[in-house]
């Protein structure tokens, strides 16, 4: 979340050769060799707190979950009194989707330093990925109060304008946005999302605008795209609905919206040659939304015999129905996170990997996915290492 930030942060301040080496070596994107001498570092200078803290938010960008999350600890418990200690370990905890422990580690930095604005906004977006908006709007309004009106405090406005547009308050959704764009004038996000708070207040020409202007600033942003296709479908201009749903859809063919509301233009305006090539996409993403209810109670019932066998103990049984399930609904992230959890504990850990990966690919936002992930690669660098035994800690479920 807030990692290159910290990374940023610690290139600035000065505490000995060796880290002063690591962050060059990070500015050039030389991780692996970063870490290496970190490790070098800390072992020869166990209580130094900058190397501990370096070494662990270097650790979260390879991603080593778990010995990233040690270091950041050791930090803490090193300098406890030290606001920035606390935000890196909320940083790395954040993260690995490590939600409840992120928010803890903020709140601590915020009771040393209230006034941290970066430590406010990471907060807000842990709240966020929590549920909890009205939390996470009450930090965003403080730190709007504390920060000067810059182009960098527009990202302020415009996470508070999601925040609020998740609160079902639509015009002051959309007044968050108005000032983030006013500080950040190609600020693409945030016509976006200006368009979606415009049309929940019924503001449909001031909706098409907002996607028209977002498209133009960043033409590879696929949901502006989606979007303004969908405005020009329901004005019933389908040569310019097809445009954007086109490009898209060629962005992100694996959004199951996209994919179905594409095909969906290409049947009505008349584009049966192309309407063929993703009517096939279509019959494996959207099998559901399209009148096969038999397929999808066939799927639900197989993943729903695959979590009991788990339960009894019979992975490759349960491995088997998941996979099946994945051949009538292959866009189903839980079955396909299931399926790679399975995997890696019957110790296919690439198979199961890959997996995960996929099922992230498919939701970047599903928590459990990312916490899963991040589980599953330590587990597999410990079994590779012949230090596996019994994990410490089991993925979710």
């Amino acid at each position: 979340m807030a990692l290159l930030w910290l990374l940023a942060l610690f290139c600035a301040a000065g505490a000995g050769a060796d880290l002063d080496r690591a962050r060059e070596l990070l500015r050039r994107g030389a991780i692996a060799e970063a870490v290496k001498l970190l490790r070098q570092h800390v072992q020869h200078a166990p209580g130094d707190a900058d190397g501990h803290l370096l070494l662990g938010s270097a650790l979260a960008l390879v991603p080593l979950r778990s010995e990233a999350i040690d270091e950041a600890r050791r930090a803490v418990e090193l300098r406890p009194k030290s606001a920035g200690s606390y935000e890196a370990l909320g940083s790395v905890l954040a993260r690995f989707a490590e939600y409840p422990a992120a928010r803890q580690a903020f709140e601590k930095a915020l009771d040393l330093d209230p006034a941290s604005v970066d430590t406010r906004y990471s907060l807000a977006l842990v709240l966020a990925q929590l549920s909890e908006y009205a939390a996470a709007e009450g930090h965003l309004r403080r730190a709007v109060e504390l920060a000067a009106d810059t182009p960098r405090s527009a990202n302020l406005h415009f996470l508070l304008g999601r925040i609020l547009s998740a609160l079902d308050k639509p015009g002051e959704a959309a007044a968050e946005c108005e000032r983030a764009i006013n500080l950040r004038p190609d600020y693409a996000d945030a016509y976006v999302e200006l368009a979606a708070a415009r049309r929940k207040l019924l503001d449909e020409a001031g909706s098409f605008q907002a996607l028209y202007r977002a498209v133009e600033l960043a033409p590879n942003n696929a949901e502006a795209q989606y979007r303004l296709g969908m405005e020009y479908h329901g004005k019933d201009q389908g040569d310019k609905a097809l445009e954007h749903l086109r490009v898209a859809y060629g962005l992100t063919p694996g959004d199951r919206r996209i994919v179905y509301n594409y095909a969906l233009a290409l049947r009505l305006y008349g584009n049966s040659e192309e309407a063929d090539v993703v009517s096939r996409r279509l019959m494996e993403t959207v099998k559901s939304s399209v009148g096969a209810t038999d397929s999808a109670l066939d799927a639900e019932r197989l993943t729903n015999e695959g979590v009991e066998l788990e339960k009894r103990g019979d992975t490759l049984s349960a491995i088997a129905r998941y996979r099946a399930a994945l051949e009538i609904k292959p866009l189903e992230v839980l079955v396909r996170r299931n399926l790679g959890l399975a995997l890696c504990r019957a110790g296919h850990f690439d198979q199961g990997i890959r997996e995960l990966k996929e099922a992230l690919r498919l939701d970047p936002n599903d928590a459990a996915t990312t916490q899963a992930l991040y589980i599953a690669i330590d587990q597999a660098a410990s079994s590779r290492a012949g230090t596996a035994g019994r994990p410490k800690e089991d993925a979710p479920k």
